[in-house]
């Protein structure tokens, strides 16, 4: 282990920096999720919907997370919401006994269809699925809309919709309620995204600090994990990536125990959750001094990303479309080689995405070719990342922080500058 006493006193001093910074009294209150479920209740009755039907699990939380304010630690688990009706829970009941300390007092039922298979629970009484819920709603179902996205329904639990809760009842497509409703924040979601990107920056902070020659990938995530959850963080968005050399094309492989070389390029990068909100911040930089070629990479990825800012604000500030975001990097680049490669072919992927209950698969996506438009009050995680040069030293990097719009003004969440280069090895 190459962490030592010294270190760890860097981490705590980054802690204490950081801790005034936030406050963890944030929570989403009771009313307002019950204003949740009026807006979920008023999009059913104009579609004449009599049940809807929304599924999570623990990677991708953020229907069952925005209604219930409950996320599985293992098992999956389901809900339905019926007009004039609070959520009913159906869940496994290792995870689902967790449920009440949303403290909302929603309906919670054990089925075996959300349990482990196969696992015997003593004492636990676990009810049949298809009765509870025509129990909560009371009255015939003619239509069942999902309100998840297909791609993660597994079929088992289509066929439960079309053929088990009501016969003869339509099932139809209802995805989008609750991908509008996630999309436009609150002032209390702004805060609590807020707070995971603080958490973020003081993750990678520290990261930076200790990072020396000879530390495993394991070793750095070990510090970043720890300062998340020191600071009031509780689960991720994505697992804390550390990557170094040739990894480094993987663009958000997680940490192995691969030791760190003088001279690598290394890439550290976080996602924290506080409240079911997702932060974020990731960085690059090499592990001692940088080669005349690792500078000129650096020197071309931070002015792109400087350009993908400036064009954001301006997005945001002027209701641009939002394609701009990724044309203006994009271009840039193309303006660029390195060792004979066109940056712009290493420009991998969309520079801004949104987020809020999950880290990045959250509406609206920037797409160069798709002149969308941001609504009022969104969460932005801009990353750009230039990945995919055949050369080791140069393979792949990012800058990403997270950013908040709030009507026509841009907030900036994360205070980390975007070449951290002089930020490794020291806290100031």
């Amino acid at each position: 282990m190459k962490l030592n006493t010294a270190d760890m006193e860097k981490v705590f001093e980054i802690i204490r920096r950081y801790e005034p910074k936030l406050d963890l009294g944030v929570k989403i209150s009771a009313d307002e999720y019950a204003e949740r479920y009026r807006r979920v209740w008023r999009e059913l009755e104009a579609r004449k919907i009599d049940l809807g039907f929304f599924f999570w699990y623990r990677e991708m939380p953020g229907d069952g997370l925005y209604l219930t304010g409950y996320n599985p630690n293992i098992e999956r688990a389901s809900g339905v919401i019926a007009p004039g009706k609070p959520p009913m829970l159906l869940c496994g009941p290792e995870s689902g006994l967790l449920s009440s300390e949303a403290g909302l007092g929603l309906q919670a039922n054990f089925v075996n269809e959300f349990s482990i298979p196969d696992e015997y629970y003593e004492g636990i009484e676990r009810v049949n699925l298809t009765e509870v819920v025509r129990d909560y709603v009371g009255r015939e179902i003619r239509t069942i809309g999902c309100m998840t996205s297909y791609d993660l329904v597994p079929d088992k639990f289509m066929k439960v919709l079309e053929n088990d809760i009501a016969a003869g009842a339509r099932v139809v497509d209802a995805t989008d309620i609750l991908a509008e409703l996630r999309y436009n924040k609150s002032e209390t979601e702004f805060l609590c995204m807020k707070q995971s990107s603080t958490i973020a920056c003081a993750s990678v902070r520290a990261m930076l600090a200790v990072a020396k020659p000879g530390m495993r990938e394991t070793e750095l995530a070990a510090v970043g994990d720890f300062v998340i959850k020191a600071l009031g963080g509780v689960g991720y968005g994505v697992e804390s990536m550390i990557m170094s050399a040739g990894r480094n094309r993987y663009v958000i492989g997680p940490a192995t125990n691969r030791v760190i070389r003088e001279g690598e390029l290394v890439q550290v990068g976080v996602s924290p959750s506080y409240e079911g909100y997702k932060g974020v911040c990731r960085r690059a930089f090499v592990m001692g001094e940088r080669s005349p070629l690792q500078r000129e990479y650096f020197e071309i990825m931070n002015e792109g990303y400087d350009v993908a800012v400036r064009e954001l604000r301006s997005v945001v500030e002027n209701d641009l479309p939002i394609n701009r975001i990724d044309l203006a990097p994009r271009n840039f680049f193309h303006t660029k080689t390195l060792e004979g490669v066109d940056v712009k072919t290493l420009h991998m992927y969309s520079t801004c995405h949104g987020t809020g209950l999950t880290e990045c698969l959250e509406k609206l996506v920037v797409h160069p070719a798709v002149p969308d438009h941001y609504s009022e009050n969104v969460g932005i995680m801009l990353d750009l990342g230039v990945y995919g040069h055949p050369n080791d030293a140069v393979c792949g990097g990012c800058v990403e922080s997270a950013f908040f719009k709030r009507g026509k003004e841009l907030i900036c969440f994360t205070d980390v500058p975007a070449d951290v280069q002089n930020l490794v090895g020291n806290i100031d």
